[in-house]
């Protein structure tokens, strides 16, 4: 995202009191304990085995790294995860 682009989605979301990176569309992790996760705006899955998940989101991709890992559900925009979470990295 360019800096004209960044300040006008910061302007418009100090106006509207969202958080800048709602509107970006950035990904959003929220987790429970070390055995739930619920990953919001991602674009797609690239990998899935047990012990790696790997997703592709806007900013660049999301590794989860853990034991026993299970995708409980997915929609377009929206995932749960859970298992043995040990990790996650984000890479560019």
């Amino acid at each position: 995202m360019n800096s004209k682009t960044q300040a006008h989605m910061e302007s418009l979301s100090s106006s509207i009191k969202l958080p800048s990176d709602i509107l970006a569309g950035a990904p959003i992790l929220t987790m429970t304990g070390q055995t739930e996760l619920c990953i919001e705006n991602y674009k797609g899955i690239i990998e899935y085995t047990g012990d790696l998940l790997r997703i592709q989101t806007k900013i660049g991709r999301i590794h989860i790294i853990g034991k026993n890992l299970i995708i409980r559900y997915y929609t377009e925009d929206e995932m749960k995860v859970s298992g043995w979470i040990e990790h996650i990295d984000y890479c560019c």
